[in-house]
């Protein structure tokens, strides 16, 4: 018998609606980068955007005029405007040395973690080389086996000598692989070098300013050892400008004003160096930005755009394949075609197609390989689904 203060009881039946991830949040996610810190400078990859798309549309224009002589001589103002100068490349060098400092400063200068070399060559070794590699032999298994347009034993030599990052000393020419790639020679010279160089900040912080300033004014003037290839000596005030910008940086790091008047020096900055900057003031003009661009009230929305921070997390990818890709298009799917019978119109549909195209093939190489290595002891996974989806 029921008592009869007691409910009734019912079952609650509640419907619960299923969410189905469309392909941009499968997507989109999987085109972030990782980092061993868990700690993104999305301004950095904002700043990164600039200067792979400079080096970017530097390579596309030279190829396209290399096809068709004169049109840069016509249209001037394409060279002009659009090439970016030498933007990219010194950008890249300014960003790597204020990057590489970070763990440095922190261990010397602001008493944090104890620094391990170790850890710092191992970190290099195995987020570095795995897509460079692969890269490579992807590159020379095309033109070996697929185009035949060169031999193995041609070929093979030089394989080698790009995989020690040696190919400028052993031949005195660019990688004849990927041209692109003298670069990160350079870069790869200053990662060794690089601990001995960041012991100024043991310093006290005047000292060690003064140091890296006395630094970057002997090689940007001077230049007292030099090769007969490039090397690290002939960029390396343009590293430790970073080093000096990271400095800077973290004192006034605590520093929440945002100012207009950053905004000006940031959009100047990067407007003097996107048209040809005069080289002994380039220094200043990416210590500018490296400072200041955190501070800014309209130039660090920009950098932070979804898409701008995106695309310049991925420009080791880019960076490496962007050239070939160039190639590529122009070689398979646009060849022997004038399109909409102008030259100019003919530029600047190629320039958005062939832009297009690099994206979504580095978007490939960035999510199968590059992104997975990202990942600290990413050869310990198991799941490969987990490696390159998680």
């Amino acid at each position: 018998m029921r008592r009869a203060n007691a409910l009734p009881r019912y079952r609650l039946k509640i419907k619960t609606q299923k969410h189905t991830m469309t392909a941009q949040e499968k997507i989109l996610p999987l085109l972030q980068r990782v980092t061993s810190s868990g700690k993104k400078l999305l301004y950095i990859d904002g700043l990164r955007f600039f200067a792979v798309i400079s080096v970017f549309l530097f390579h596309f224009i030279d190829y396209y005029d290399d096809q068709h002589v004169g049109f840069i001589t016509k249209y001037r103002f394409i060279q002009d405007y659009l090439q970016g100068s030498v933007m990219g490349v010194i950008l890249f060098f300014s960003i790597s040395g204020f990057l590489i400092a970070m763990p440095f400063y922190s261990s010397y200068a602001d008493s944090g973690q104890k620094f391990s070399l170790r850890d710092y060559y191992i970190r290099r070794l195995t987020r570095l080389e795995p897509p460079y590699i692969i890269h490579l032999i992807l590159l020379f298994v095309l033109t070996v086996f697929i185009l035949k347009t060169k031999t193995f034993s041609w070929a093979f030599p030089h394989l080698l000598a790009s995989i020690f990052y040696s190919h400028e000393i052993i031949y005195g020419e660019m990688p004849v692989l990927n041209t692109v790639l003298w670069t990160l020679e350079i870069e790869i010279q200053f990662y060794i070098m690089a601990p001995l160089l960041a012991l100024v900040f043991r310093l006290p912080r005047f000292p060690r300013r003064i140091a890296l300033l006395t630094l970057i004014s002997i090689f940007m003037f001077w230049k007292p050892v030099l090769f007969d290839f490039p090397s690290v000596l002939n960029y390396i005030h343009y590293f430790l400008t970073g080093f000096l910008a990271l400095d800077v940086c973290m004192q006034f790091r605590d520093r929440a004003g945002k100012y207009i008047l950053f905004d000006v020096a940031c959009f100047s900055s990067l407007a003097l160096l996107w048209f040809s900057a005069i080289e002994f003031v380039t220094g200043a003009l990416l210590f500018v930005l490296l400072v200041c661009s955190p501070r800014t009230k309209y130039f660090i929305k920009i950098l932070e755009h979804k898409i701008v921070y995106t695309i310049g997390g991925m420009c080791y990818s880019i960076y490496m394949l962007h050239q070939k890709v160039i190639y590529m298009v122009h070689a398979v799917f646009l060849r022997h075609t004038l399109i909409g019978n102008s030259y100019l119109t003919d530029f600047f549909v190629r320039l958005f197609y062939t832009l297009i195209f690099t994206l979504l093939v580095s978007a490939v190489f960035f999510i199968l390989v590059e992104r997975p290595t990202m990942k600290k002891l990413w050869w310990r996974y198991r799941s490969l689904r987990k490696l390159v989806a998680a």
